[in-house]
């Protein structure tokens, strides 16, 4: 049993497959507990909590805490509390302002969120039985408030564990000015219920601990008329221009000011709250002296990773909060696990990846024979003057899947698809690849959705008594051919230059721009090609937004025209380098270096 009084872990070996730490000789005190209830004053309403502490023979103990902060009460509070108090620490579980029985109005990730977790962390930290450190750990909202309370400073918190967590609330609702639908690859309504369900679900139940004497002052707060609409139309518009309500729920532009230790945990395979918060919270902190990032597999979605990530979570705050000399210290900067097509792959701990930024170009090339297909990405810039065809063009029709476009993919219509030819060697790529497009519109606004796809040309599904026949082979119009989506990308083109601003194109005049995908940490398998999918919808990912007088009658004004020549459109990958410095993706001649 794991104590402030023992030094459970003697030892701390980072290896490929994550964290491995010795067991504990003997056993510590085995703390009973005490629970209580409270109700903590701040600046913005009477807040809920529950915590369960540590006692030795039924006296209290002096103990630090590990602290949640949530507007999920109706889903249960301090359920692994033992987990804590067994090894001398207490556990709080407070109900964010405004949901469960605190009182004040939901804020929806802004002021009074940030202004309440600084008020009951500093009134936790003075409890009579508080060692004055207060942890945080949670996940998805309750990873959020973590960067809540951190990006202002209060002087006891002194390590976060967010998970799964949103650091700029923006970026859940929206991609590029494009509001997501249905949010995991599984679909769900996971992500579209915010902020509707918060405001007018978790926010409306009155308080019901009757009997408490502040009952009666909480729920007057609470039925108060707050921001709801105001939530509701920011959370839901078709044009979300980044101004003061989405900057006042940024937390990554207050990324500094986190001063403290911080394991960031996630899955690359996370769609509801995207992968790119925990990647993109990563790198803007910079004060931290010590911050950490343990990513789960592409086949993992919203959650907490596999592997040791357990086991780093108990060391992390058994070091900081118990000041137990463990090396967590040493924990290596990036814990991520892999993914290929065939499913995860192995965790690998270290450095932060050194990765080169690959420019694959797509083009029209020659057929090499019959079967040879012609629209191709190719490490060449195809020729300025090509006696091929200079641009492609498909409509936009506000009916486009991803699904259909996988399953018919050469096809090429209401889409556009390039692929590359087979990978001469397994091709890891770590972070974000970028889909730059040339392209000409007749309209004044167009939304475009890239998605990059594993293709394995010779779809062998022999394994564990898969054939041919199997779904995930491609029977028409592509015999044999297996796709997967590795990753996304959204952009309307009015926020090409920004999100604060909508700029919007001269119809028939050509205009660059950028689309980034949501990272990951992927092997492309030898023998397989890199797809790249231009649509202008996902209808299983995004709302599709038609444009007004824009039905399929007027066909130039359906038209979208992707241009090659001179390399303008591109892909961008960012390839982990192997030990020999392979660069060459496609053949193992002298090219590489």
């Amino acid at each position: 049993m794991r104590t402030r009084h023992l030094a459970l872990i003697s030892a701390l070996a980072v290896l490929a497959g994550g964290l491995t730490v010795s067991a504990p000789a003997t056993a510590g005190p085995k703390y009973g507990s005490k629970s209580e209830t409270l109700i903590v004053p701040t600046r913005h309403g009477q807040i809920y909590m529950e915590v369960v502490r540590p006692t030795l023979n039924g006296k209290p103990v002096k103990a630090p805490t590990v602290l949640t902060y949530s507007p999920y009460s109706i889903l249960g509070r301090n359920g692994d509390a033992d987990r804590y108090v067994s090894r001398g620490i207490a556990r709080a579980f407070a109900d964010v302002v405004g949901t469960g029985n605190s009182g004040g109005c939901y804020d929806y990730g802004g002021k009074r969120d940030k202004d309440t977790a600084y008020d009951i962390i500093e009134w936790l930290a003075k409890r009579p039985w508080s060692t004055g450190k207060i942890g945080m750990i949670g996940g998805s909202y309750n990873g959020t408030t973590q960067y809540a309370a951190a990006t202002q400073q209060p002087p006891h918190l002194t390590t976060i564990v967010p998970e799964a967590a949103i650091n700029r609330w923006y970026d859940y609702a929206y991609s590029g000015g494009i509001r997501y639908n249905l949010n995991n690859e599984n679909p769900t309504d996971e992500g579209l219920d915010t902020p509707l369900g918060f405001d007018f679900g978790f926010a409306i139940p009155p308080p019901i601990d009757y009997d408490d004497p502040t009952w009666a002052d909480r729920v007057a707060s609470t039925i108060t008329p707050c921001e709801e609409i105001q939530h509701t139309e920011h959370g839901y518009d078709d044009t979300p221009d980044y101004d003061k309500f989405w900057r006042e729920r940024d937390y990554i532009r207050d990324a500094d000011k986190i001063d403290i230790p911080v394991l960031i945990s996630h899955n690359w395979g996370d769609w509801n709250v995207k992968q790119e918060e925990a990647f993109k919270m990563f790198h803007a902190i910079k004060n931290s002296p010590k911050k950490a990032l343990y990513m789960g597999s592409r086949y993992s979605g919203h959650g907490t990773p596999g592997g040791d990530y357990s086991k780093t979570v108990d060391a992390w705050f058994d070091h900081y909060l118990l000041g137990i000399d463990n090396g967590i210290e040493k924990l290596p900067a990036v814990t991520s696990q892999t993914s290929d097509m065939d499913g995860p792959g192995k965790f690998i701990a270290g450095d932060y990846p050194f990765v080169m930024p690959v420019t694959l170009y797509a083009q029209e090339a020659p057929k090499l024979d019959p079967a040879d297909y012609e629209w191709k990405l190719l490490p060449d810039k195809p020729e300025k003057k090509s006696p091929l065809k200079q641009v492609a063009q498909f409509p936009s029709a506000n009916i486009n899947t991803e699904s259909h476009a996988n399953h018919h993919s050469r096809n090429n219509h209401d889409w556009f698809w390039f692929e590359s030819p087979a990978l001469a060697r397994d091709t890891r790529i770590f972070g974000s690849i970028k889909v730059k497009l040339w392209s000409t519109i007749y309209r004044e606004w167009i939304t475009f959705t890239p998605t990059i796809v594993d293709v394995d040309p010779a779809c062998h599904l022999a394994v564990a008594g898969q054939h041919l026949g199997d779904p995930q082979c491609q029977i028409e119009p592509e015999p044999g051919r297996r796709l997967h989506s590795v990753t996304r990308g959204w952009l309307d083109s009015r926020y090409r230059d920004g999100l604060s601003k909508q700029v919007l194109v001269e119809p028939g005049k050509s205009f660059g721009t950028t689309i980034v995908e949501k990272p990951q940490d992927y092997v492309f398998q030898k023998g397989h090609q890199i797809g790249l999918n231009i649509q202008t919808e996902i209808l299983e990912w995004s709302l599709p937004k038609p444009y007004p007088g824009c039905d399929g009658t007027d066909q130039q004004c359906a038209y979208l025209k992707i241009d090659w020549l001179e390399g303008k459109t591109r892909v961008v990958l960012p390839i982990v380098m192997d030990k020999e410095g392979h660069m060459d993706l496609f053949s193992s001649g002298s090219h590489d270096h």
